[in-house]
């Protein structure tokens, strides 16, 4: 695991509009934790094609009960919505995550 990835939300940052006078909406991080790229197998590739996802990207991280399918994730540059978490409950586990990347608001 030789990278780290930020887990957060979007919403109301800290940043105002001159114009509107309203909060900028972008990613406000909760958490941050170390991750490595995940290869799929050949099964798996073909269950995502299945689901009609496209760009998906999937990582792994140590186990980590606070991470949920509502929240984003700011790895490389790009935010990504979680479309899968493959969680293993217990001591010294791992959890793979299907991400894909993040379009819009919300």
């Amino acid at each position: 695991m030789n990278k780290r990835c930020e887990f957060g939300v979007y919403g109301d940052t800290d940043k105002v509009n001159p114009n509107t006078g309203e909060a900028i909406q972008g990613f406000i991080p909760s958490f941050t934790v170390y991750c490595g790229e995940y290869t799929a197998t050949m099964i798996q590739s073909e269950t995502l094609l299945g689901l009609e996802v496209d760009n998906t990207r999937q990582i792994v991280i140590r186990h980590n009960p606070k991470v949920n399918s509502k929240q984003l994730v700011h790895l490389d540059g790009t935010e990504y919505k979680i479309i899968n978490i493959n969680s293993d409950d217990g001591i010294n586990t791992f959890d793979v995550i299907t991400l894909t990347e993040h379009q819009g608001i919300g």
